[in-house]
């Protein structure tokens, strides 16, 4: 379980961060408010929803990674909306084109990394996939060898003749 938690935690992490160091460092984009801001939040908990937990190049996981795009989508829409109404506190250092005291809702770095962080977490401690920790079943005993039965023998001196059902009424 603790295995699953890190495991987790890392790979929401780095999804996030890269989302994020896009945003901030590729486009430019260091502070945001509004909209913009949900849609990074639901990009980056979709994205963890499909990358984290079982990958969907395995067979038969396409429609769990939909599924879990899906509820990160939501997830990281109603986790910005929370965080951004009651926790958005200023961050106390300073980053490269954010100044020290900016709410920590307004940065995409810091917003894209929580969010992923976190569904990310929930998705790996949710995966029950064959891993080294899951126990194993018991593997099926071979069944003892079927006996049998011996030959049938029939003395044709005593057998009667049975007609089909069809002549029996003529």
């Amino acid at each position: 379980m603790l295995r699953r938690f890190v495991l987790g935690l890392l790979k929401g992490a780095l999804l996030g961060g890269a989302i994020g160091a896009a945003f901030h460092w590729g486009l430019g984009w260091t502070q945001g408010e509004g909209l913009l801001l949900y849609l990074v939040a639901m990009g980056a908990g979709a994205t963890s929803g499909v990358l984290v937990g079982k990958p969907p190049w395995q067979q038969d996981a396409w429609i769990e990674s939909v599924l879990k795009a899906v509820a990160g989508l939501g997830f990281g829409a109603l986790l910005y909306w929370i965080t951004s109404t009651w926790a958005g506190f200023g961050v106390p250092f300073a980053l490269p084109g954010v100044n020290a005291g900016t709410p920590w809702t307004q940065i995409p770095l810091v917003v894209s990394t929580i969010v992923s962080l976190l569904f990310g977490i929930l998705v790996e401690l949710d995966h029950t996939g064959g891993g080294a920790d899951t126990p194993r079943a018991p593997r099926k005993q071979a069944a003892p060898p079927k006996a049998r039965a011996a030959a049938l023998v029939v003395d044709v001196e005593d057998a009667e003749l049975v007609r089909p059902p069809r002549e029996r009424g003529r």
